[in-house]
This record gives structure tokens, C-alpha cells and sequence, in this order.
């Protein structure tokens, strides 16, 4: 058995993260080895649990992971587990309270409080009504909390009726947020003494000790198994990482570390080259649309890039640096030259968003052929003038509907679609 809990929501914006942030850095400041998880295909939250507690956070996507073995892998190291859920509880296919029942854990349950009081009976005996008949234990945090007086008309109605095991006063934590989500761990949007002010709360308003016992019935054992490597016959990987690339899963980097990898880093808004003695260069998504100018003015970066790639050396790049790959990037009418690898112009106009199972046609720098394995697409942009012929990937989405994707030019491979697991891993 694991400790830990997941917190769900009823909504979202409804203070999961801000609970979750707070109970990650009160169990750091209590030297207890934490471990956030991360439910769905979320970056962002991952990064900002990793500022809380000073630990990588783990994804856990329901749709193209291996739960049990992810799971249990990181969880049965650590002393308690803290998985911060998506949307309101019972939102999606692949919900919250799907996770919370395979993974057997309690549910801490943050209700936005704002403009109700007694009426809060009515909400939460739904909510424990369709949970407890799977088993599951609900507790409840109440968020935004007015006044002492709010506060004790909330618990009068929820009086022998569910379990309060913490609230929040009404105030003014908040993280900066933008088209795609909260703004990045990279950014430093929440100081020190922001996440310290937050766990003083909680460790007066929440009965830790209760939270501290809560645990899963989960009775499986980790099996160890051979790390995934995704890049075949590489044994140094640079991996493009600052504020505009911040795009990555902490599971696939430990993967690639365990497989014997050497990952260095840099940066391709400050550096001026590749690291030495690198095998393959790995851009990943972030927010190169916000950095634009330093990225396209860093001349002597693109420089290495484009002679890296037309050396025929190994590249891979995601979404943001699928971005970078191209020829021009239009933000508002206004132009900015990237590398110019493929002849693309991409506009910072189109939301894309959702689930992607991606078949390797050939065999690539992530797999052989036939191969598949599951990503998303989670981006603002489009390609203008998408005429490339040589691609790798036939993509298709929750709606069957199937393309032709997976953009390959020399020994460099570019795509919307990131990487999560191979099918079954």
C-alpha cells in the first residue's frame, strides 16, 4: 500500500493547484519525501509542483500510459504521494475519479466556496453519493472562504454529513495565466516566500495529521522492467531547455537516463552552441512564440542548428521546436526568421488541442517502423504553406479521423505531436 490522495475539483479554476502547491511545500518544510503527480498530459502544473517540493512531478494520462507500472514506480520510493487531478471531478473520459479508482486513492475534494453557504450540503452530497459507491473516500477543502462567519455556516450545513479537512481564506494567491495555461515553473511565477505564506495556511487550517494517514488499498508490486529509450543508438542527448522549451515528461528523461544516456542542456535563446560530445539534439514544446525576437536575433545558434541538421546529425523536435524548425513565425502581422529548415510560415492564430496515436511509416530516430505510440497536440499555431512531402507519421485522433504528419528532413524529425508512450509501455 502507498500513501497519498488525489485532489479533484468540481470545477476548473476552483483552487486544485493552489491546494495542491500549498500541501507539496508543507510536506517538504516537514522533510517528508513527497512525490506530485501530475493527472493527464499537463506540463505546466508539473513544473510548478517541482518549485513546491523540490521534486519532479510524474504525468499519470490515463489514455496513453501504463498507470500501474508508472505509478507504482515512483510512488513506492517516495513517503507519501500527492496527485493533483484535472478539471471538475467527474469531467472527460479519462476523469480524475477514473484515476482515483484505479489507483484505489482517497479523494480531497476543493469546492470554489465563492457566493454559497448552505447550499454547499446539496453540492457535496452529490458528489459523495456517486463516489462512495466505488469505494472511494471523499474529504472536503473549502477555497475562498469570506469570513469566520462563512466558514462556520459551511460547517453547520456539512455537520455529520462529510468530512472537512481543511479550507483557504479568500485571498490574494493567484499565478499569472495566458492563451495556453498558468505561466511556467521557468518563469518564476510564485517566489519562495509565496509557497511558505501558503503552507503556513495550510498547516493551520488543515488537519495534516489527518491527511498524513490517508493512503491506497493498491496492492500491486512495481516490477522493474528495461528502461524505454526513445532514441535508438544515442548515448548523449542535448535536450533545448530555457523558457521558451520547457515542454518535457519527467518520466521519458528518467527513462532515458536509466537506458544509460548522458542528457546535457542548453539554451537557444542564451547559448551560442551545441554541448560537445552529443549524439542528438532534442527541442521540445514551450512558448517560443513569447520569445521570438531573442530566439530569431540568437543568429549564432541557428547557425549550429542548421549545420547540425545538414551534416545529417540526429534532431527532434516537438511542437515548439517544430516552430523553430520553420522558416518564418507571424505573431500579429509581425514576421520573425527561425532557422529555415522547413519552408514553413506558421501563424500564432489556432488552437489545437486533443489526444494523438501516431504509426510509424519508416523506421525513425524514435522508433522503427510499425511502431506506435500515443502524444497530444497542444498548440496556438498553424502551418500556412504545409507542403512537404517526406513524412513519417500516420496520426490519427479520438475521432478516427487519420494524416499525414511527422515532417523528416536529412537525419532531423519535426512534429506537433508529443511524445507521451509507446502503446502498452
Amino acid at each position: 500500500m502507498v500513501k497519498g490522495f488525489v485532489v479533484a475539483g468540481t470545477c476548473s479554476g476552483c483552487g486544485k493547484t493552489t491546494v495542491t502547491l500549498g500541501v507539496l511545500r508543507a510536506l517538504k518544510n516537514r522533510k517528508i519525501n513527497v512525490q506530485p503527480f501530475k493527472a493527464g498530459p499537463d506540463f505546466i502544473d508539473s513544473g510548478l509542483h517541482r518549485m513546491a517540493c523540490g521534486k519532479a512531478s510524474i504525468n499519470l494520462d490515463m489514455w496513453s500510459m501504463n498507470i500501474d507500472y508508472w505509478f507504482l514506480k515512483y510512488a513506492t520510493v517516495a513517503d507519501f504521494n500527492v496527485i493533483e487531478g484535472v478539471m471538475g471531478l467527474f469531467d472527460g473520459d479519462f476523469s480524475t475519479f477514473n484515476l482515483s479508482k484505479k489507483l484505489k486513492l482517497p479523494i480531497i475534494l476543493v469546492v470554489d466556496t465563492y457566493g454559497m453557504a448552505e447550499s454547499i450540503e446539496a453540492l457535496i452530497q452529490g458528489y459523495k453519493a456517486l463516489t462512495e459507491k466505488d469505494g472511494l473516500s471523499i474529504y472536503i477543502v473549502l477555497n475562498r472562504v469570506s469570513s469566520e462567519n462563512h466558514l462556520l455556516r459551511m460547517l453547520r450545513a456539512l455537520k455529520g454529513k462529510a468530512e472537512v479537512i481543511g479550507y483557504l481564506m479568500k485571498q490574494d494567491f493567484h499565478i499569472p495565466s495566458r492563451h495556453l495555461g498558468l505561466f511556467t515553473a521557468e518563469e518564476n511565477p510564485i517566489t519562495d516566500e509565496i509557497f511558505d505564506t501558503l503552507a503556513y495556511e495550510i498547516e493551520k487550517n488543515f488537519d495534516m495529521e489527518r491527511i498524513l494517514k490517508l493512503r491506497s488499498e493498491y496492492k500491486l508490486e512495481y516490477k522493474q522492467s528495461n528502461p524505454i529509450n526513445i532514441f535508438k543508438d544515442c548515448s548523449s542527448i542535448a535536450i533545448a531547455y530555457d523558457k521558451a522549451f520547457c515542454f518535457y515528461y519527467t518520466h521519458i528523461i528518467d527513462s532515458l537516463k536509466e537506458a544509460g544516456c548522458k542528457i546535457s542542456f542548453f539554451s537557444p535563446l542564451k547559448d551560442s552552441k551545441i554541448p560537445d560530445h552529443t549524439d542528438l539534439i532534442w527541442i521540445g514544446g514551450g512558448y517560443p512564440e513569447l520569445y521570438a525576437t531573442e530566439l530569431s536575433e540568437n543568429q549564432s545558434m541557428k547557425n549550429e542548428i542548421k549545420k547540425w541538421i545538414n551534416e545529417n546529425k540526429k534532431l527532434y523536435a516537438e511542437c515548439g521546436g517544430l516552430i523553430y524548425l520553420c522558416k518564418t513565425l507571424i505573431i500579429n502581422t509581425k514576421q520573425y526568421e527561425m532557422i529555415d529548415i522547413f519552408p514553413f510560415e506558421i501563424n500564432m492564430n489556432k488552437m489545437c488541442l486533443g489526444y494523438r496515436e501516431v504509426l510509424l511509416n519508416e523506421n525513425a530516430i524514435i522508433g522503427l517502423k510499425g511502431m506506435r505510440f500515443r502524444g497530444h497536440e497542444f498548440h496556438y499555431s498553424k502551418i500556412l504553406n504545409d507542403k512537404w512531402k517526406d513524412r513519417l507519421y500516420t496520426v490519427k485522433d479520438n475521432q478516427a479521423r487519420t494524416w499525414q504528419e511527422g515532417y523528416r528532413f536529412r537525419n532531423c524529425l519535426a512534429t506537433y505531436v508529443h511524445f507521451i508512450s509507446n502503446i502498452n509501455s
